[in-house]
């Protein structure tokens, strides 16, 4: 793993990528076998949020090989995909509004360093848009065979130190997060640092991560 894959993202990077212009279209992961589709947001009852996960059909061919490089007593679970410009919104605001809750004192600029660490601001902008708008970031964690979902040492979307790939949690936890980081590189996504669930394929953070001048894909909508 590179020096920059174990930074943070810099937003500002967008400006130096030959943005994506790919057409294809977004699929539903729900009908396949081989994860546990699980629309998180969708669960949670956040407005505007889907109860279907959709994806690049390149996202969706890559999570195949992922799912078949894990070990057969672990599973692959799809939390989110492709979101609505609504939905980046709201949750950008939400965990904003938690790490100021976290962190009193704070000034206002360095809440917007952390949250960005953990929430892009909503974009459907060619150039720079919001990672899960483009249809090319997922989020995934790992269940057992039984479907219960194993402990990854931090809670899916915690803002904190403990979310981050390489954080200090413990051993299983640790081999749980490379086991997926593993498959899914394995798959060809790249992760980004700061959350341990975010893997992303053929958009600005993919390309920026994995040193390609170009994304396949830019802002996609289900219309």
């Amino acid at each position: 793993m590179s020096a920059k894959q174990q930074e943070a993202l810099d937003w500002s990077a967008a400006a130096q990528i030959v943005p994506g212009t790919s057409e294809e279209p977004l699929v539903p992961a729900s009908p396949c076998p081989h994860w546990i589709t699980w629309p998180v947001y969708y669960k949670q009852g956040l407005a505007g949020a889907l109860p279907e996960v959709w994806l690049r059909q390149g996202v969706y061919d890559r999570l195949l090989l992922a799912a078949r490089a894990l070990p057969g007593d672990v599973q692959l679970v799809l939390l989110d995909g492709w979101r609505p410009k609504s939905v980046q919104m709201q949750l950008f605001e939400d965990i904003r509004q938690q790490v100021a809750l976290d962190n009193p004192g704070l000034e206002a600029a360095e809440v917007d360093r952390i949250t960005l660490q953990f929430a892009a601001r909503p974009s459907d902008d060619r150039q720079s848009p919001s990672p899960h708008i483009t249809g090319g970031s997922v989020d995934v964690t790992l269940a057992d065979r039984e479907g219960r979902m194993l402990d990854m040492g931090s809670r899916f979307d915690e803002p904190s130190e403990r979310s981050w790939t390489a954080a200090d949690v413990g051993a299983a936890q640790r081999q749980r997060r490379r086991m997926l980081a593993d498959a899914m590189g394995q798959a060809g996504f790249t992760n980004l640092p700061s959350e341990w669930w975010h893997f992303d394929y053929g958009n600005w953070v993919w390309a920026w991560y994995s040193d390609q001048p170009a994304a396949l894909y830019g802002p996609a909508s289900l219309a």
